[in-house]
C-alpha cells in the first residue's frame, strides 16, 4: 500500500505501523533480528556443567563444554 494513502498519523506509537507483528514479539520463534547462531571455541567456560543451544558448533567449542560435563542443543 503506497504510503500517501496510509493514515501514518494515526499509527504513531505503533511498534509495527500497520506491517504485521511477525517475528517482532520475543516468544516468536523469528523472535527480534538476527543474534549470534555459531558457538566457537574461543574462550573459558565456567567449571560447572551447561546447557548450550545454538544452531552451529565447532569441533572445539563441543569439546570443551563437553569436557566440563555441558552438553550442546542443537536449534534448528
Amino acid at each position: 500500500m503506497p504510503s500517501r494513502l496510509r493514515k501514518t498519523r494515526k499509527l504513531r506509537g505503533h511498534v509495527s505501523h500497520g506491517h504485521g507483528r511477525i517475528g517482532k514479539h520475543r516468544k516468536h520463534p523469528g523472535g527480534r533480528g538476527n543474534g549470534y547462531y555459531k558457538v566457537l571455541g574461543k574462550g573459558k567456560l565456567p567449571k560447572q556443567p551447561v546447557i548450550v543451544k545454538a544452531k552451529f558448533f565447532s569441533r572445539r567449542a563441543e569439546e570443551k563444554i563437553k569436557e566440563v560435563g555441558g552438553a550442546c542443543v542443537l536449534v534448528a
